[in-house]
């Protein structure tokens, strides 16, 4: 079993892994490393890559154990006397010098980039002005690095995050009495999803709020996928609750010998703009690409009583973006609704069935524990075209 929550094996790391954030608690730093500790990362390899970096920092980890259930507390704890006054530019050049993955590398700069810009915004100064005094440079450059770090140990590929908490308030700081959200908070929630709360406590922070907005993928009322396991972070608060990260695999496949349930996207767009001849060509030029399952074609009328139709495309999560962009350039809509569903697949198996006299291939599968046969319509089609019938008459001949 995978260290931390009962339930995850290694092997459940061989496949997509996605991440849901479930933020009704908020969401910190300190509080997405803590959950992902509890989810069995282990941070040791990472903070002594940051000590032959020039960091020499630990993890403080304690097992928690608060109204929404057990969880982890984390704190940072430097090793040297005093920490200098570091600029963004002085925090990225040591996540260019601790030696980990690139992907990690790349996400953390992301997410500081965010962080650097709302700061900027808020203070009215240039990005390179920017500066985190002491204790918080410490804090914010282990919270940002250890949380791509932990995400990668994880495997995971795509991040999603539930609506956000409104919250308001005022808190003290280097700087005065600041409102809630803190105006770099307030910054990068701009085009988020947010819900109304009687919170009068900061739910999220500067830190919180730069990696959701420079990881998470799509914001979502729920997680979709097979749960693996989950880990819940507790901040500094003494809150009731944390914040709870699932960890999803969100592309099992099935054996389909065996038959069960996987997860395909279903990809749909309004057409009223193509001619005919043009809605021919994407529709077989979709139809033919080996990461399309199925293309479905509803015609009927739109606005304006436009001769319209409904372009439904499905395929397996992994494969959403080719497919996405292949609706794109085939058909130029100016937009994609996307969504996933489950699927139940019936065991079946590939065999060969005699038909009207000769051998073709075909499907057994089952149903309801009976087994069944159906040759493959195009093997039909050219035996009938053979015989100079009409398909049905293959299937409906006697004796």
């Amino acid at each position: 079993m995978w260290p931390g929550i009962p339930g995850i094996r290694r092997s459940d790391l061989r496949v997509r892994m996605e991440v849901y954030l479930d933020c009704g608690g908020g969401i910190s730093g300190d509080m997405t490393l803590a959950a992902l500790a509890h989810l069995g990362v282990d941070f040791f390899p990472l903070t002594a890559a940051l000590e032959k970096a020039g960091v020499a920092c630990e993890l403080e980890l304690r097992e928690e154990i608060r109204a929404a259930g057990p969880g982890r507390h984390i704190d940072v704890r430097w090793r040297q006397d005093e920490q200098p006054l570091r600029h963004p530019a002085d925090i990225a050049a040591i996540f260019k010098a601790v030696d980990v993955p690139a992907s990690v590398r790349d996400r953390a700069l992301s997410v500081l980039e965010a962080l650097t810009l709302a700061e900027a915004y808020a203070h009215q100064i240039q990005p390179d002005e920017v500066h985190f005094h002491e204790v918080g440079a410490v804090d914010t450059l282990v919270d940002i690095l250890g949380v791509c770090y932990g995400l990668e140990q994880l495997g995971v590929q795509r991040i999603t995050a539930s609506f956000l908490p409104w919250f308001s308030g005022s808190i003290e700081c280097a700087h005065g009495c600041i409102p809630l959200p803190a105006p770099a908070t307030a910054w990068l929630l701009r085009n988020k999803p947010v819900y109304a709360t009687d919170a009068r406590v900061e739910l999220i922070t500067p830190t919180g709020a730069a990696l959701l907005h420079a990881l998470v993928d799509e914001f979502t009322g729920a997680p979709c996928g097979t749960l693996a396991a989950m880990g819940t972070g507790y901040g500094s608060r003494p809150a009731a609750s944390g914040l709870r990260m699932w960890l999803l695999n969100a592309s099992p496949r099935v054996d389909h010998h065996h038959g069960g349930r996987e997860l395909v996207s279903q990809l749909e767009t309004h057409l009223d703009h193509l001619t005919g001849e043009e809605m021919g060509q994407a529709l077989t030029a979709l139809a033919d690409m080996p990461e399309v399952l199925d293309v479905l074609w509803l015609p009927g009328i739109g606005k304006k009583n436009r001769p319209s139709g409904l372009l439904r495309v499905l395929c397996l999560t992994d494969h959403e973006d080719a497919a996405e962009q292949a609706v794109l350039r085939h058909t130029h809509t100016l937009g994609i609704r996307r969504q996933r569903l489950e699927r139940l697949v019936s065991p079946r198996s590939a065999v060969t069935a005699r038909v009207a006299g000769r051998d073709m291939p075909a499907k057994r599968y089952e149903i309801e524990g009976r087994s069944y046969i159906r040759p493959e319509a195009e093997a039909v089609g050219r035996a009938a075209q053979e015989d100079g019938l009409g398909a049905p008459a293959l299937r409906l001949i006697s004796g």
